[in-house]
């Protein structure tokens, strides 16, 4: 194929550092750069700070958009595209907060960009039907499924732990995500208050967005069996989570969570709140367990101590599950139909 066939593609994104948008538009532009049709350019939608102008001299060398979180790529496109008819098609995906937690400044911006894009995509089928729902009169164009997808390193996934056995103590779970109000890392110190201090360990692995929760964390890490480790590599997060005894996500709502995908790639069963993102990809005692109060995730993590049977069946089951739906090869192949399907 010459060059002159291959699309150019620009993708723009939040890329803070440790965040599940950067990681998941890193993977998108490693997986689609494979292609012999497409290549991509990743841009920060937030460093630097891009002039308008500017963009839209850019966007016009491009064959098609992908822009990741409705509002923070959203808000640097609305204009462009409100005001310019022959720019390449937009590929709009819903990152997760840009749906569960869309502040109410968000939604000009927000109910501008959506009916601009040519293509939509939501990570589950449960965010396709509130989407549809709640922008039903300013969609122009079908919502497309793309599950998020796992990509470990070889050298981790070598390491895999053996057994679903584990007698070692104390039991370290591993909490991971950004240190902010809607990953709620306080429901796991109070989730910490009702096991036993001898028998389990929380490790806090997350970049300090609000520092004010950081202040409440530390204060309550002082003499316990809680540490906080701040923001670490996606592999030294891997590492932790292959000797440790299960995962805790605390969120109190979810787009598509990668810490529990990778989670379950990595055979560590996950103890998760319910709502709408982790119901998408957990089924209650048979990929992982889901609770709704303090209480009843303690009750998850003791019974997946004394419960073999049950933890083996959630390892096995979670790790097929992600092994099937959620693969990087089955996610670029997608995302590279739509955009050719798009691009005239």
């Amino acid at each position: 194929m010459t060059n002159a066939n291959i699309k150019r593609v620009l993708l723009l994104a939040p890329l803070s550092p440790g965040s599940g948008n950067a990681a998941t538009a890193f993977r998108l532009t490693d997986g689609l750069r494979h292609s012999s049709q497409i290549f991509v350019d990743c841009i920060s939608v937030d460093t630097p700070r891009i002039e308008s102008d500017s963009l839209l001299d850019s966007i016009r060398q491009y064959d098609a958009v992908l822009a990741l979180h409705a509002y923070r790529a959203g808000r640097l496109l609305t204009s462009i595209y409100q005001n310019n008819s022959d720019l390449p098609p937009l590929i709009l995906i819903f990152a997760g907060t840009d749906l569960h937690s869309c502040e109410p400044e968000w939604l000009p911006t927000i109910e501008q960009i959506v009916p601009k894009a040519r293509g939509l995509v939501c990570f589950s089928f449960e965010w396709k039907k509130y989407a549809e729902n709640i922008y039903k009169n300013l969609l122009t164009c079908c919502i497309t499924v793309i599950p998020q997808s796992v990509q470990m390193s070889p050298s981790i996934s070598e390491r895999l732990p053996p057994s679903t056995s584990f007698s070692s103590l104390p039991k370290t779970i591993i909490w991971a995500g950004g240190i902010r109000e809607v990953k709620d890392p306080l429901l796991a110190i109070r989730i910490m208050s009702h096991l036993p201090d001898h028998e389990f360990q929380l490790i806090i692995v997350g970049y300090e967005a609000d520092p004010s929760l950081v202040n409440v964390i530390h204060s309550s890490c002082l003499g316990s069996n809680i540490t906080l480790i701040g923001g670490q590599s996606t592999d030294y997060v891997h590492e932790l989570m292959c000797s440790a005894f299960a995962c805790l996500n605390t969120s109190i709502n979810e787009g598509m969570c990668l810490v529990i995908l990778e989670a379950m790639a990595l055979r560590l069963p996950v103890v998760a709140r319910r709502n709408i993102g982790n119901i998408s990809i957990i089924r209650d005692g048979q990929t992982g367990l889901l609770y709704e109060t303090a209480e009843q995730a303690a009750e998850c993590l003791l019974q997946l101590a004394m419960d073999t049977k049950l933890r083996e069946t959630v390892i096995q089951q979670a790790a097929e599950q992600v092994k099937t739906f959620h693969n990087p090869e089955s996610e670029s192949t997608a995302y590279q139909n739509l955009i050719l399907s798009l691009i005239k």
